[in-house]
């Protein structure tokens, strides 16, 4: 009866603090809102930077895949680790400055290898975003709540990304004519090397405000005391029949995701002749609606069918979602002009930011407290490895030494989307079986 009433309680906590928690949701966000800004320019940039340098696609690929990709993914599990057991708003503010440092230093690099360093450190920061976020929602809002909740902080994805490219676009075909580099306050950078600085300094700006949040109060099975290692692999290894093919499936997301973020650009302005500003404008805005209307729709559609007693809805919606994307995102390069192109990547996009939240509240739902951002630093461990450290160089080598002419990135693209969908949804519909037991497991935990 006494832990009946402490779960009671928790959830009554929960339901007070959903002001204070969508404010929070609000501010998580937006931290991570720039960190999509310092991402995007670097692929908006991916001709005069390769220009700069004496790049092909697979060195520009490195860039986005080995340096940022690898040390993303390699600073997931430590930091994942620190947010389970030291208060996550210092986490994140920590790491904020850090990324947003290293992004502006971007900007100051003469060679490959400080701009390689530089996006190193870029990684390291940001590998704090999501295990540190996804821990303090889930202690803020119940799981018929949670969805919603996550997806708000997902929203950053396509919301950052789309306004990067509207805003990134633009600022870099300003700065090519603007007094700011020609004995102003960034006089002899190229604009390239200005849109780095521009855009890192705002996250220094919320720094002050995370430190400022009051710490959620740990809630659910596993929050009392900080677990061992051996603990948390204990947890991974007793629930690995659903989260092998989970973190396998989602993957796949992450694959087309990163494929299309850092290479449309390039698809854009080889096969279409468009402009960095063009593209800005035209991708942006379908990341800007249809990103954030796909995450949004995810997140409302996970909960109403969880309320209605589906306790696999998260992997449902993100295996159904996804097929469309598969459909559309593989015929949306081959169009014949970009108009066409750009009428298939809506629902391509729309579909596509479907999984994002479905996975992060899916695997809230099924581990303990203390052990939340290490498996959720694990799954963005693996699905960067996957989507990021792979996707960006597996398409550059695909047009470097299979197709050999740059327009024909278009087919390197559309072969890896419509390969990655088939798999993603059957490795989700190995997992449901196992991921509904888990959930009834969890509850029973709350319960008893």
């Amino acid at each position: 009866m006494r832990q009946q009433a402490q779960a009671f309680e928790s959830i009554e906590e929960k339901s007070s603090g959903t002001a204070r928690g969508w404010l929070i949701a609000l501010l998580l966000a937006l931290a991570s809102i720039a960190s999509q800004f310092d991402r995007v320019v670097l692929n908006l940039t991916v001709e005069p930077v390769k220009a700069e340098f004496g790049l092909d696609d697979t060195g520009f690929g490195m860039l986005q895949g080995v340096a940022f990709g690898i040390f993303y993914t390699l600073c997931s599990m430590p930091i994942g680790r620190l947010a389970d057991r030291y208060p996550r708003k210092v986490i994140m503010g920590g790491f904020l400055a850090l990324f947003s440092l290293f992004s502006m230093a971007s900007g100051l690099s003469r060679t490959y290898w400080q701009l390689f360093l530089t996006r190193v450190g870029v990684g390291v920061g940001e590998a704090s975003v999501t295990p540190a976020s996804l821990s303090m929602l889930s202690d803020l809002f119940p799981p018929d709540r949670l969805g919603r909740a996550v997806s708000i902080f997902f929203l950053s994805a396509p919301f950052g990304i789309g306004l990067a490219f509207i805003g990134g676009g633009s600022l870099i075909e300003w700065l090519e004519t603007s007094a700011l580099l020609h004995g102003g306050l960034l006089d002899g950078l190229k604009p390239w090397q200005a849109a780095f600085i521009i855009v890192g300094f705002p996250g220094l700006l919320l720094v002050p405000f995370l430190f400022l949040v009051r710490e959620p109060k740990r809630q659910g099975p596993g929050a009392d005391e900080p677990l061992s290692i051996r603990q948390v692999l204990a947890i991974v290894s007793a629930r690995k029949a659903a989260l092998i093919p989970m973190f396998a499936g989602f993957s796949m997301v992450t694959l087309v995701s990163y494929a299309y973020n850092i290479w449309a650009p390039a698809l854009f302005i080889r096969v279409y002749g468009w402009s960095a500003a063009e593209i800005g404008l035209g991708f942006g805005l379908i990341m800007l609606l249809c990103g954030t209307g796909g995450t949004f729709c995810a997140g409302w559609l996970s909960d109403r069918l969880t309320r209605k007693g589906h306790s696999d809805a998260q992997l449902t919606v993100a295996a159904a979602g996804f097929v469309g994307c598969g459909l559309f995102g593989a015929l949306a390069p081959l169009m014949p002009n970009a108009q066409l192109a750009l009428l298939l990547l809506a629902p391509a996009m729309f579909l596509s930011c479907m999984p994002f939240p479905c996975a992060g509240t899916a695997l809230q739902l099924i581990i303990p407290n203390r052990a939340r951002g290490q498996v959720t630093a694990l799954y963005i461990t693996i699905i960067t490895l996957v989507g990021l450290g792979v996707g960006p160089m597996v398409i550059g080598l695909m047009t470097d030494h299979v197709f050999r002419e740059p327009a024909d990135i278009r087919y390197s693209l559309s072969i890896i989307v419509g390969l990655a969908t088939p798999v993603m949804v059957l490795l989700l519909l190995l997992a449901r079986k196992p991921y509904r037991l888990l959930r009834r497991m969890q509850d029973q935990s709350i319960s008893d």
